[in-house]
């Protein structure tokens, strides 16, 4: 089968490799979608010291195909699904992955908006983290909390970094009634697709002074809430410059460091809370972001901007990691 395989740092080249071997439990799938995640970046760039090359596959995680092989009883052949492939190797043209980290899709054809329910998925937990930590009621604190339920009305948000994953949550904020929805970037292309998306305001980072912006939009008050979606101390401390007393940050965005150089001083006076968030509860969560693609599923479309076959899997990289050609969501398909 094809395969793709980081040799080393920025370079990607396509293997033949065997069929990985099914075994009691696990399902094989044929791989029709894999979407390219801002945390595969560093296993391309090299910022975590990797050993190369790496495993063949290596690191893709957001997989849609067809079961072709199944030794489990959840899964038959022919179901379609949303999965993760075991150890990350869903890069490649097969990939093995097991029931609890799988759902079915609807029988029909695979549309590449699903994709996209891997990375909801990640932002549905997130959000259930939101919801769960402003409740006061212990019994109500449970990971299967119906999502219906889920109420911001009134509540003025900021989503600091609008690529893929800040639109799902520029999506979702509006989806639970949240009363402001400001998306926050450097590209104007982006803006101008989460105003088309969700977001009630939008605020360019590149202005002199973007906070005096975001302080005119919520007349005076700053934000309830803000979402950090970029992984980097600097969009952290954006979040806590626009977030007013006693409100909340999220920080989802995948660090690219180790340290964080906080503006502490802002935070602790400002009494803050900080929440972070990362991976999805995949039986819980997942579920819930495929009905929401399904149900949004023109709007999800607009967060794809590239389709393009495995074989041009470095080209994609690059165009991500640069954000040429007004890249947002580069899909590979198989």
């Amino acid at each position: 089968m094809r395969s793709a395989r980081i040799v080393e740092p920025m370079r990607i080249e396509i293997e033949d490799v065997d069929i990985p071997e099914v075994k009691t439990g696990q399902i094989l799938i044929k791989n029709k979608y894999t979407g390219i995640c801002g945390s595969d970046f560093p296993f391309f760039l090299n910022q975590r010291q990797m050993n190369y090359p790496l495993p063949p596959g290596d690191p893709g995680h957001e997989c849609i195909g067809t079961v072709i092989q199944s030794r489990c009883s959840e899964y038959k052949e022919g179901d379609n699904v949303l999965a993760l492939p075991l150890s990350a190797r869903g890069f490649a043209e097969y990939f093995l992955s097991v029931p609890f980290v799988t759902v079915r899709l609807p029988d029909r054809e695979l549309r590449k908006e699903l994709v996209l329910a891997q990375t909801l998925g990640t932002v549905i937990h997130a959000c259930r983290k939101i919801f769960l930590s402003t409740l006061r009621s212990p019994e109500t604190e449970t990971l299967d909390i119906n999502i219906e339920l889920w109420d911001m009305s009134g509540v003025k948000v900021g989503i600091v970094g609008q690529g893929s994953i800040g639109m799902l949550f520029t999506m979702m904020m509006k989806s639970m009634g949240a009363d402001t929805v400001v998306g926050i970037d450097l590209m104007e292309y982006r803006l101008n697709i989460a105003k088309k998306i969700g977001a009630s305001h939008t605020v360019n980072r590149a202005q002199l002074d973007f906070v005096k912006d975001v302080r005119e939009i919520s007349k005076g008050n700053m934000l309830d809430l803000v979402v950090e979606a970029v992984g980097s101390s600097k969009a952290v401390n954006d979040c806590i410059s626009l977030t007013r007393r006693k409100g909340m940050v999220l920080v989802f965005g995948v660090p690219r460091e180790n340290n964080y150089d906080l503006q502490f001083n802002e935070f602790f006076r400002k009494e803050l809370n900080l929440v972070a968030a990362v991976g999805p509860h995949v039986p819980t969560d997942f579920p819930e972001a495929v009905k929401f693609v399904e149900h949004n599923i023109e709007d999800i479309s607009q967060i794809i901007s590239h389709v393009l076959p495995l074989e041009n899997i470095q080209k994609a990289f690059e165009m991500a990691i640069q954000r040429s050609d007004n890249a947002l969501k580069i899909l590979l398909e198989f």
